[in-house]
């Protein structure tokens, strides 16, 4: 799993990763990407930090970065780890590494809030995705207790085109953790865990997600 984004990172708290090397040190030729893949508690699962720090930060915003080092990195770390599945988490808007990051995805999955201001904040995303040769998908995260399921499907894929994957509710218990750890590290047995899985066989399914 890497973190491309790299003006707000979260893979490095969520996974209590320890300072080191990260994207931002590959990206300034610092290191290798290889070098910056961490392994985590979880059996072959390997997290590749944005940064550790704010020095990485400014200097890549002073002096810029070669954008094309991202897909190459990309490509070597699933060869170097002969990976099943590589996960890229991207930066909320559009920007070099968020771009870039969905024109190297096979399926894109934008996650928006289940509210109007949200869903219009995605719609430059959708477009860009219905552009690109990848299948794309939508998930509404933080839904209302009693949301019309069926409603708020057929209007998001009315809307968007894009097929909706799957459809997270509000839970107190995520806003409880502070952002400090894996939801179903914490609450293995909770529902909202089922949600996820749904949304993981939707994406696997390819008859489930649209392709451009």
């Amino acid at each position: 799993m890497v973190d491309t984004d790299i003006q707000s990172p979260t893979l490095d708290l969520l996974f209590r990763l320890a300072p080191g090397a990260s994207l931002a040190d590959y990206l300034l030729g610092r290191c290798e990407i290889e070098a910056a893949a961490r392994q985590t508690g979880v059996p072959g699962l390997y997290v590749v930090p944005a940064r550790t720090g704010t020095a990485a930060l400014r200097e890549l915003m002073s002096t810029g970065y070669d954008v094309g080092l991202l897909p190459e990195g990309f490509d070597r770390l699933a060869e170097h780890y002969a990976l099943d599945v590589l996960l890229l988490d991207t930066h909320a808007g559009l920007n070099n590494e968020s771009v870039t990051a969905m024109a190297s995805a096979d399926v894109v999955v934008i996650l928006a809030r289940a509210d109007r201001v949200d869903l219009s904040g995605v719609e430059e995303t959708v477009s860009l995705a219905g552009r690109l040769a990848c299948r794309r998908a939508l998930v509404l995260s933080m839904a209302p207790e009693g949301i019309d399921r069926v409603d708020a499907r057929r209007r998001a894929e009315e809307v968007y085109g894009a097929p909706l994957a799957g459809i997270l509710p509000y839970v107190p218990e995520m806003a409880a953790l502070y952002g400090e750890r894996i939801f179903a590290e914490a609450h293995p047995d909770h529902p909202l865990v089922g949600e996820f899985r749904t949304i993981i066989s939707a994406l696997d399914a390819r008859d489930e997600v649209s392709r451009a």
